[in-house]
Parts: structure tokens; sequence; C-alpha cells
């Protein structure tokens, strides 16, 4: 009867031993027979936890899927196997570079198209004769500066302004008065170079720059924008930098869109790693495992 007993147990138990450790020999010794069929069970087990980690082998790596995203959004979820979210962030990467980079050129179109118009219509000729003219000839209130230096050298254009002809060595001469000590609102100093910053301050202060343009008027006064004096070239310079000021601000904002989407997509590449691998392991513990313990038949539970 024990024999027939361990027959049975080992006939139930021959699908998962027959792959892994040989069946024991049976023999009448009961003790005996428990304790190897205990040793080989446990052999087992242990053979089929080393399979089930070699099958769970094909996790992901969490921290390679976040460093992909955070190089190219929407790589860490096709890592993890997540296609649609991955189309998701790539497509809008592309759609946030090409708000960037369309922008971008509009603005750089805009930026070139108000320089020429700014060396077409203001001169720095008519900046520095504006200043001689201002001073010039005001000996009391101010004795320093070179009254007459330049009289000499003045020429009237079309538009009856007494234009200084060889201004680049006036320049140097007239700089210090070009200034509040001297003349009303001119709290700028004019770059020597066509930087960015000389292109902003001669059309955006009027007061001091205002009267350089070709259509201005040495005997006028002009205002800062809004107080319903200033040239017509210098209303139409300012608009044309406000265009591309706004085209340029458009374009940050698809680069700031490119940021955030690499965070967040860095972020979530890390959660569907995660969620991708636990998958993985469910997947494998229901092909491997049947039970949460193997039990043998002789009344031992073989826990692992």
């Amino acid at each position: 009867m024990n024999k027939f007993l361990v027959f049975l147990v080992v006939f139930s138990l021959s699908s998962f031993l027959s792959a892994n450790e040989p069946l024991p020999e049976i023999t009448d010794n009961m003790l005996l027979n428990r304790l190897q069929m205990h040793q080989t069970v446990r052999a087992n087990v242990e053979n089929e936890q080393q399979d089930f980690e070699t099958t769970t082998s094909g996790k992901k790596s969490v921290g390679r899927a976040v460093l992909f995203s955070a190089i190219l959004p929407g790589s860490g979820q096709l890592y993890a196997k997540s296609y649609i979210k991955a189309a998701t962030f790539l497509a809008i990467e592309a759609v946030a570079w090409s708000v960037n980079i369309t922008y971008n050129n509009q603005g750089d179109e805009k930026d070139a198209e108000f320089k020429v118009y700014a060396e077409e219509n203001w001169s720095e000729q008519r900046y520095w004769s504006y200043v001689y003219h201002r001073l010039n000839g005001r000996t009391e209130a101010y004795p320093e500066f070179p009254h007459g230096q330049f009289d000499s050298d003045i020429q009237l254009d079309n538009a009856g302004r007494p234009i200084i002809q060889n201004w680049e060595a006036a320049e140097q001469t007239l700089d210090p008065f070009a200034s509040t000590e001297y003349l009303s609102g001119f709290s700028h100093t004019l770059p020597d170079t066509r930087t960015q910053q000389y292109y902003e301050m001669i059309g955006k202060y009027p007061l001091q720059f205002g009267n350089a343009w070709a259509d201005a008027n040495f005997e006028a006064t002009y205002q800062d924008f809004g107080q319903g004096n200033i040239t017509e070239q210098n209303e139409a310079y300012a608009i044309m930098r406000d265009d591309a000021n706004k085209l340029y601000d458009r374009a940050a904002y698809g680069s700031m869109i490119a940021l955030l989407n690499h965070l967040f997509s860095a972020i979530d590449a890390g959660f569907t790693t995660r969620r991708y691998n636990n998958r993985v392991l469910s997947l494998s513990y229901q092909q491997k495992w049947y039970s949460e313990q193997y039990v043998d038949m002789f009344g031992v539970t073989m826990s692992f």
C-alpha cells in the first residue's frame, strides 16, 4: 500500500519532475522515500526559480528609459514598447521645433527688414548734426561747448537741416555733450557698432534719436510713444521691430514646449517602464507558477 501511494505521488508530479531532477528510486523504506522525494522537489523548485529569473530577464532598465526620453522624447516609451505614447511625445517634439524654427526664420526676416529700413532712413550724421545744432551758439549756458567749431563744415540738406559733412571727426568732440547734462532726455549712449541695442534705441527713444530720421525736423521735439509726436518713419520702424519681437516670442514658446516635452517624457518613461516590467513579471509568474507553493503528496509543504 505504501508503494502504491508513492507511485501515485510520483505519477502526479512526473510532469513537474521529468524536465528537472530525475525521479528517486522507490524503496521499501517509506521515510527514505519521503526524504528523497523532499530533496528532489526542493531541487526542482530551485531550478524553477532560476528559470523564472531567466524568463524575467526581458525587463527594461528604468534609468535607461528615462535617459533616452530626456535626450529624445518618446524614445524611452519606445524602449518600453509603449508605441502610442512614443508616437505622441515624438509628435509633440516635432511640432514644437517646427514652431520654433518657423517663427525664428520669420523673425530673422523681419529683423533684416527693419535693419535695412534703419540704414536707409536713420543716420548718425543727422544725429550728431542735431546735437551740434541744439547746443551751438548757447555760449552763456554751455561755455565749454565747442561753439562754431564745425560751422564751416555745415551744409543744408534737402529738408533745410544743417548737416555736418565730416561728422565722424565731429562725433568724438560732440559725444560728451549728448547727455542729460546738456540735452533733456538724452539718457542713452549710442553704441559705436550696429549692435542689437543700437537698433533698439534709435526706434525706442524718439526724444533723443527721433530727430535723426529722414522725415524729422531739427526744430521739433519728439516724445516717447503714446504722446502723439513721432515721425512716420520712426513709427513704421518701431512697428517692424515689434513684429519681429512677437515672432521671436512665438519661437520661444516652441522651444519652451520642447523643453517641457523632454521633462514630461523622461518622467513618463520611468513610470511606463516600471509598468512594463510589472507586466513581464506577472506574465512570467502566470506561465511558470500555478500556485504560491509546491506541496508534496506526503503532506510536506515545500515553500520557497
